[in-house]
């Protein structure tokens, strides 16, 4: 089986070994971080490499890399890791679920499209994208490079999303709506119109209506059906 290196000991990194490992995907020969940031040499009982060392230990062409950092920084993190790396010469793997439908294209690489994603008909994914468990990205879409895509939310048919912008956990991104580079659609919003670059939009937490009522009224709001007489 061959060999991957996995960037990073974070839990990030811990979940994607329990993935490739789950899934058989690669074989984890180990992490590895910066020489400045080593404070042990295991994680999760496999050897911890320095970065600045990886060449002398591993053939560029036969062993891939994965970076194995999430959206910190609004994935600016990745983004510099992965950029400083692919520059080195390494080559880097996708790790897609054996549970993903994937009929659109994954056009770049150091990509996680992990369980249950749908990446429907001609959605093209760049690189360094992660989609999290049950996103579904729609036909024709667009995925720039260095974005992160949340569970459960959904990104409509037609969507252009411009490089290293976030969608969080269960948001809507409606059809045919652009969202421009470095962007943040907060988590269980509702998107409908185009943002330019270098937006947030997310739901105001405090517009919902809370109303209170006592312990024998509150049993009587939700009925599955009335009497039928």
């Amino acid at each position: 089986m061959e060999k991957i290196v996995i960037i990073g000991t974070s839990v990030a990194a811990s979940n994607v070994c329990k993935f490739i490992e789950k899934y058989h995907i690669y074989e984890v020969a180990g992490f590895a971080v910066n020489q400045e940031f080593m404070s042990a040499g295991t994680y999760l009982d496999k050897p911890v490499f320095a970065i600045e060392n990886l060449d002398k230990l591993f053939d560029k062409a036969e062993t891939p890399l994965f970076v194995a950092i999430q959206w910190n920084r609004l994935n600016a993190d990745r983004r510099k890791v992965y950029e400083q790396l692919k520059g080195q010469g390494w080559r880097f793997a996708n790790l897609v679920s054996p549970l993903a439908s994937i009929n659109g294209q994954l056009m770049g690489d150091n990509c996680w499209i992990t369980d249950f994603v749908c990446i429907d008909t001609d959605a093209v994914i760049g690189n360094n994208v992660f989609v999290k468990v049950g996103a579904w990205v729609g036909d024709h879409a667009q995925v720039g490079d260095h974005c992160f895509i949340g569970a459960k939310s959904t990104v409509g048919g037609g969507v252009k999303v411009g490089e290293q912008s976030f969608i969080g956990l269960g948001a809507v991104v409606f059809e045919d709506t652009t969202i421009g580079r470095k962007c943040i659609v907060g988590a269980a919003t509702a998107l409908k119109r185009n943002l330019p670059d270098f937006c947030v939009y997310k739901t105001v937490s405090d517009s919902g209506l809370v109303k209170e009522y006592s312990e024998d009224i509150i049993e009587s709001k939700l009925l599955f059906r009335k009497n039928v007489r």
